[in-house]
């Protein structure tokens, strides 16, 4: 796919957002709508043990700058909310130079670069918000495809699936870079919703993976992704979703050949409290989808999982889990690698082990242990053993109004 720089239009809209989200902007705030300025430094020195692409580790950080203006807080506008979010990630990317999995072991796992992540404006017309319109640049895993129990976790798979994940030119609009993006969503009921979004096919710059330029360009085309779901009671979230870029693509067996449309995919998550004692919860999810085999070297992947929180009277905050990823190589990827004289293992799977404890408001700590089957498929490289510990520094600012 080729693509045409234009970025005039879409620089000014960042733009505009980030001076109606900035502190000058406050004086027009009615006193009840709260613009709030949060950081949150995470660090995490990692480590694989053995097996992968080769031993040893390295440190990890990842910086999130957020200016949130709760709906009514931009120039007293009833029903309008807006985000600027900004992230730093270092270089030191851990999977591809020690692990060679495709899951990817750490969700802030990224090449060096600063990102204007997210930047958009999201209209309520209704006082219930039972409708609301957000455009703007937009990180597609904020709504779509996520659920909370598979938050506490730290491979990249728990976040979004790989079968979602590994889409695109340069990946769907998720971290580390986004694209521009028009989401409607909307509510009904006792807790179901529907949502529907437009994202540019291709986020930054595939040949500059540290490039966050926004770029519209007709070859592209778009990615469509709409999601139907419910929760409620115990159901933390029943939901399914579908997903189809516009562009057509290289198949897998053919590269450099005609090009083919139908890049498209599904996914299906079911996530629950399943027990409730005198202060603990249990909780547990399913999470599977597929993605069409010729262009994507996962046809499918199941991710599950379960959590167990306020298990201890002293530290009621801590949490616990053990979750599971496999990804399912397709077979248009054997056969593609089968040409290149290589072969293939059937499945990744990685089985993590993990434990998040807040010590302070502002200081968390998040030991992980992660043990990953058959890395990036690849029979060459042994079954790795990776271990972690993430800590998280948190701040936290009103800027304007509030209760």
């Amino acid at each position: 796919m080729s693509r045409s720089k234009f970025l005039g239009p879409d620089l000014l809209v960042v733009l505009a957002l980030a001076v109606s989200l900035s502190p000058w902007s406050l004086f027009a705030q009615p006193a009840a709508a709260a613009i709030t300025f949060d950081a949150v430094y995470t660090g995490e020195p990692i480590s694989n043990l053995s097996g992968g692409a080769q031993t040893g580790g390295t440190y990890l950080d990842n910086l999130d700058l957020q200016i949130n203006a709760e709906p009514g807080g931009i120039f007293g506008i009833p029903g309008l909310a807006g985000l600027l979010y900004v992230l730093y990630n270092n270089s030191n990317e851990f999977s591809a130079e020690y692990v060679g999995d495709a899951h990817i072991v750490s969700n802030i796992d990224a090449p060096r670069a600063w990102h204007i992540f997210e930047a958009w404006l999201d209209w309520a017309p209704r006082q219930d918000e039972s409708v609301s319109l957000r455009a703007g640049l937009y990180d597609l895993n904020s709504e779509f495809d996520t659920h909370d129990t598979g938050g506490l976790f730290l491979n990249s798979a728990h976040g979004i699936g790989t079968d979602f994940s590994q889409s695109g030119l340069n990946g769907p609009s998720i971290f580390p870079v986004t694209s521009l993006a028009l989401r409607v969503r909307t509510a009904w009921g006792a807790g179901g919703y529907g949502q529907f979004a437009i994202l540019d096919g291709v986020p930054g710059d595939p040949d500059d993976p540290e490039s966050s330029k926004i770029d519209l360009s007709d070859d592209d085309g778009a990615l469509v992704v709409a999601e139907l779901g419910w929760s409620g009671s115990d159901w933390r979230k029943l939901a399914v979703g579908a997903w189809v870029y516009t562009a057509d693509f290289d198949p897998l067996t053919s590269p450099g050949g005609p090009q083919d449309d139908g890049n498209e995919g599904w996914y299906a998550i079911a996530d629950r409290t399943v027990w409730r004692g005198d202060s603990a919860t249990m909780a547990a999810f399913l999470r599977i989808g597929q993605a069409e085999e010729r262009f994507n070297p996962f046809g499918g992947y199941l991710g599950f999982g379960t959590t167990l929180a306020g298990f201890s009277a002293r530290r009621p905050d801590d949490e616990l889990g053990v979750a599971v990823a496999i990804g399912l190589a397709g077979d248009e990827f054997k056969d593609s690698r089968r040409l290149d004289g290589l072969s293939t293992d059937s499945h990744e799977t990685t089985i993590e082990f993990t434990y998040r404890a807040p010590i302070t408001d502002w200081l968390t700590l998040q030991p992980d242990f992660q043990y990953v089957i058959n890395p990036g498929t690849d029979p060459a490289l042994d079954d790795a053993v990776v271990v972690s510990l993430r800590f998280e520094l948190g701040w936290s600012r009103l800027l304007s109004g509030g209760r």
